[in-house]
């Protein structure tokens, strides 16, 4: 396998994560929101680089949460992909880590979510290796019409890396 950089990002790989995240995935955000994502939580925003290419991303973006009792951070991965040469390589897997420890040391996250189609059965099984739960599922959430399950973990995540 091919030696794999995972890092958080720094603004020359940007483009690079919109052109993958063009290639890889039908939901696509205007390009200034990965800058703003990128500006407002650059350490948990995590990519992968094989030598000179960008391999993955993770977009993480922290929100503020009212909950019962107190107001807390969640954070809210936005997008993950992984260049398809390199899926099957535990890629993902090692960005989310990164991205979860990253919400949970630099911006005090307590909880992780996310949303993933609910015909995404790899993607699925990763979070819930990740210990990620189904808490609910959001009807016609994907601009296709497609169901999306919304899954959720305390953080730390309970796992090694």
């Amino acid at each position: 396998m091919l030696s794999i950089e995972i890092r958080p990002a720094n603004l020359t790989d940007i483009d690079d994560v919109i052109r993958l995240n063009r290639l890889t995935l039908p939901e696509n955000y205007p390009p200034q929101f990965f800058y703003d994502v990128f500006m407002q939580y650059p350490k948990a925003f995590i990519v992968a680089r094989s030598a000179s290419m960008l391999v993955g991303y993770v977009m993480t973006r922290i929100e503020k949460t009212l909950t019962v009792i107190k107001w807390i951070n969640r954070a809210h991965i936005i997008s993950v992909a992984v260049h398809p040469a390199y899926r099957r390589q535990g890629i993902a897997r090692k960005m989310m880590i990164e991205a979860c420890k990253a919400s949970y040391e630099f911006y005090k996250a307590s909880e992780v979510y996310l949303e993933v189609r609910v015909t995404n059965e790899p993607a699925i099984n990763l979070y819930k290796g990740l210990g990620f739960e189904i808490k609910e599922i959001n009807r016609g959430y994907y601009s296709d019409g497609e169901d999306a399950y919304v899954m959720h973990s305390p953080l730390p995540l309970k796992v090694s890396d």
